[in-house]
């Protein structure tokens, strides 16, 4: 069948395909490269992986944390596993140890739209902050507007030859 009676679903497919895979590579690509920021205070609503009462890990807002530790209701600052996941609501929490670097522990919480990770230090009774990374959907936009921009050099190259 030549090109000419091809429908034209059967020759945009390709370069909807093609527009998906780049779509993924460039989000994944963004994530990876998304920067660090180094500001050291806590930003609200950051929940963090504790000990509880009941000596199970679990998560608590950095607000909350000073409060739980006075009524008891945590009792240690540092998850007794090196690394974890916890599901808590809608959102997930994991966690990991680290050595060698400026921080002791990454948390990330997360959802479906979003990713918040902090990397941080325990001091004693007292929770410092190194960096934090925040990005959400709209990652999704600057990789849809990259994916369209590499098809069309992709497909003014081939044009091109």
């Amino acid at each position: 069948m030549s090109d000419d009676n091809k429908s034209l679903v059967t020759r945009l497919f390709p370069a909807l395909m093609l527009f998906c895979l780049l779509s993924g590579v460039w989000s994944y690509a963004i994530i990876q490269a998304w920067p660090w920021d180094k500001d050291t205070t806590w930003k609200p609503g950051v929940r963090l992986p504790v000990v509880c009462a009941d000596g199970e890990v679990c998560s608590k807002e950095y607000a909350q944390i000073a409060q739980a530790v006075e009524d008891k209701q945590v009792i240690a600052l540092r998850p007794k596993e090196p690394n974890g996941e916890l599901h808590d609501g809608d959102l997930w929490l994991r966690w990991s140890t680290v050595s060698g670097k400026a921080w002791e522990l990454e948390a990330a919480m997360s959802s479906w739209y979003f990713e918040t990770a902090v990397r941080y230090n325990v001091r004693g009774d007292t929770l410092e902050v190194v960096q934090y990374r925040h990005y959400d959907a709209k990652i999704f936009f600057y990789a849809l507007g990259a994916a369209l921009f590499t098809l069309a050099g992709i497909y003014l190259r081939r044009l091109r030859n």
